[in-house]
């Protein structure tokens, strides 16, 4: 095994080279995506990932439920948003950073295992393959991953020609941070002792390497160990790092997979944990904890693989296929779509179409010294079927290209040694063998396209209706359409913009579109809800809602559109049913609880409306409603947790005034303004307040900022004049009252207040 230790100046110079080459490529890059859409506004896991680190830097360190996700990329992410703030061009320049310095572990490793021509080219492919770049500059934990199986690799063998505890130790270190990114690289745990049986085979017993695979172990474990017990303290379960394995396992194994779309039987596309959950729920008829879940989707996925190899097997297949095919399959952002965001990446050659034959000659011509390249191989092999036997994606695929590119890397050395030597009948089984790898990565036997944009055209249109630019979204939208004619969300999205125009019947129509293509598409049923409830169809509004709650029995939106339906029809013990049957699954909703606290407050119920109206203000679970859901509220508003946070304090004001405690009523007024500072009501309220207490000149700066934010309102023009009146200032009482009949003629107070002031 090559010493890396002893490298020459020469040669370190050009590890110097390369990393400031792969930096510079790698700041063009970054300096092109800034133009990006997306690039200050991430969407889908980048999303999930921002906000949970802002939650973290915040102060929020522990969080709540057993982790989901592998934990340690956001919390990477919220160190740097900590020291520098959320910054996302910093952020995406550190991850670079570590990119570069990826590439320099490539070539230390290659230089290890091989000769220097192959560290080098080595070194240059991973510098320039343009889709490390691409991840490199997401908020995705895959740059963390590629470093961390990188340096554990290299440590390991390291280690094995150095041996002492503290090397050793180091190396379980680094497994255990690569598990805590992503917990599949464990399933080359028991391999590493294998490696070290036949790397000490002079040994006569499996003493010496078991002592070292306990010390990996060991730190491994002491970096892993905090997370499981930080589960079992915050969602009282045992889970050992994350509870997504079984959900993925049973996504990619079952009789609908494609083996590349995170399509879930019975809840489509679009779907998120709690749907799962309640899936599983509803099939084991008990309340199951996050690893039973989880426990569920594998015995699912198992049973399919077992119980039906005519379809598992031909799947399985495909996977390896796909695994090892040119085309870069994404589960997030379409990865050729952005390639238009930079010159760079459309310029720059390196790609999978010339990594991957190289890299299968290059494990078969490893084969000859399996003993030096055991480990290697068996991380490859190891890492490979974790990714097929779940689904195959891109960003998967990611971690094992480092070592593929220096196989590769070691068969250009030798095809080159050959031809050197003039030796060409050698070269006719590596020939053959190249060109069988090059048929086979770069066919498309399936048929898949890399040039579908409906999905980015689609994320761009929710990106400018977020953005309240409705033109915009709408042509993004029908280029969506343009792409995939069959696109729902799309057709639900065009609904939601007519429907903001207040055109009920063109946004009907594209509700109605997306069930001619999926008459089992819940939020078409919802939206179709509200549709008829505006309308004043209150009986079809009911049909409609109660559809989409027993297509997905979790959905908050649904109930609370129900409930409104059956309180439209002044049935208020249906409303309040409908509601409380929605609880009884998503206990702390906060849709669900507002509503019943509204429906509470209007049935004079003061004390239930008050502890549901409490429950909205406790609750710490945010408000996920998706573009093309459409909101209770109505059509002219989002809800969002602030919104609904802010009217349930409002509301709670309300009932204090009703109770004559007036300060309460105050604290919660401002409560509201804090969630929503543009809530002309609460400033109106507490002028009321102002007003009552004899405080005239802060009435009248309270209704002014009323007035400012809702210059229709003729209340607030009047009640500022009667305090102008208290004041004094009869002209500007004038004025106010003026206005105020301006909007209401017939506001009889104000008629009557005017005939009263001094001429």
């Amino acid at each position: 095994m090559n010493q890396v230790s002893g490298l020459s100046g020469r040669e370190k110079l050009f590890l110097l080279g390369l990393f400031v080459f792969s930096l510079v490529l790698r700041l063009v890059y970054l300096l092109q995506i800034e133009s990006n859409p997306f690039f200050y506004n991430p969407i889908l896991d980048s999303l999930f990932h921002d906000l949970w680190a802002k939650s973290i830097a915040s102060g929020d360190w522990l969080g709540e439920g057993v982790f989901f996700r592998a934990p340690f990329y956001p919390y990477f992410l919220a160190l740097i948003y900590k020291i520098f703030g959320p910054d996302l061009f910093l952020a995406r320049l550190i991850q670079h950073l570590i990119g570069s310095f990826s590439v320099i572990l490539v070539y230390l490793l290659a230089r290890k295992l091989f000769e220097r021509k192959t560290a080098v080219i080595s070194g240059i492919l991973a510098a320039t393959y343009w889709i490390f770049i691409y991840f490199e500059g997401e908020l995705l934990l895959d740059v963390l991953l590629v470093f961390f199986d990188l340096l554990l690799l290299l440590l390991l063998y390291r280690a094995a020609e150095k041996p002492n505890f503290w090397s050793w130790f180091l190396a379980g270190l680094v497994l255990g941070l690569s598990a805590i990114t992503r917990p599949n690289v464990l399933v080359i745990v028991p391999f590493i002792l294998i490696w070290l049986r036949l790397y000490y085979s002079q040994s006569k017993t499996w003493l010496v390497p078991f002592k070292h695979w306990v010390y990996v172990g060991i730190a491994a474990a002491l970096v892993i160990l905090p997370v499981s017990i930080r589960n079992y303290i915050a969602g009282d379960d045992l889970v050992l790092i994350a509870s997504q394995g079984g959900i993925n396992f049973f996504i990619g194994n079952n009789p609908y997979s494609d083996g590349t779309s995170a399509v879930v039987p019975g809840l489509g596309d679009d779907w998120d944990y709690a749907d799962a959950v309640v899936l599983a729920e509803k099939e084991t008829g008990r309340k199951l904890k996050p690893s039973q879940a989880s426990n569920y989707f594998y015995r699912r996925g198992w049973d399919f693989i077992f119980n039906q190899p005519q379809e598992s097997l031909p799947l399985l297949w495909k996977k390896l296929y796909l695994f090892w095919n040119r085309i870069e399959i994404s589960n997030n952002q379409d990865t050729y779509f952005f390639q238009r965001y930079s010159q760079l990446l459309r310029f720059l050659p390196t790609g999978f179409w010339l990594v991957g034959p190289l890299a299968i000659l290059g494990i078969l011509l490893a084969l000859r010294n399996f003993r030096k390249y055991f480990l290697l191989l068996l991380f490859i092999l190891a890492y490979m079927l974790t990714i097929v036997f779940f689904f195959v994606a891109d960003r998967f695929r990611l971690p094992l290209l480092p070592f593929l590119m220096i196989l590769a890397g070691s068969a250009v050395v030798r095809l080159w040694e050959i031809l050197k030597s003039k030796a060409y009948p050698k070269l006719i089984l590596p020939g053959l063998i190249l060109l069988i790898a090059v048929w086979l990565c770069n066919s498309n036997l399936y048929r898949l396209s890399q040039t579908n944009f409906a999905q980015s055209y689609f994320s761009l249109g929710n990106l400018y209706l977020k953005q309240n630019q409705p033109e915009k979204a709408q042509a993004y939208y029908d280029s969506a359409l343009v792409w995939n004619a069959r696109l729902p969300r799309a057709h639900l999205n065009l609904g939601i913009i007519h429907l903001r125009r207040a055109n009920l019947d063109s946004a009907g129509a594209e509700f109605a579109k997306v069930l001619g293509i999926n008459p089992y598409e819940e939020k078409a049923y919802n939206n179709l809800s509200t549709i008829y409830r505006l309308k004043g169809e209150h009986q079809k509004a009911v049909k409609f809602a109660r559809a989409a709650v027993e297509l997905r029995p979790n959905y908050s939106t649904a109930y609370a559109n129900l409930a409104l339906a059956f309180q439209a029809l002044n049935l208020a013990d249906s409303a309040e049913k409908a509601l409380k049957e929605g609880l009884k699954i998503l206990s702390e909703d906060l849709q669900l609880h507002y509503y019943l606290g509204e429906l509470y407050l209007r049935g004079q119920k003061f004390q239930a409306a008050q502890e549901q109206f409490q429950a909205v203000l406790a609750s710490s679970q945010g408000l996920d409603i998706q573009t093309y859901d459409i909101s209770a509220f109505g059509q002219n508003q989002t809800q969002t947790e602030f919104r609904l946070k802010s009217q349930a304090a409002y509301n709670l004001g309300l009932i204090w005034v009703i109770k004559e405690d007036l300060d309460r009523a105050e604290d919660y007024f401002r409560l509201a303004l804090e969630f929503r500072p543009d809530l002309a009501q609460a400033y109106g309220n507490l002028g009321k307040i102002s007003e009552l207490r004899g405080d005239f000149q802060e009435a009248v700066r309270l209704y002014t900022q009323a007035i400012n934010l809702e210059t229709d309102n003729p209340v607030y023009y009047f009640n500022r004049a009667v305090n102008y009146a208290n004041l004094g200032r009869i002209d500007s009482a004038r004025v106010d009252l003026a206005e105020c009949l301006k909007i209401d003629p017939a506001f009889q107070p104000a008629k009557k207040l005017l005939s009263q002031l001094p001429k």
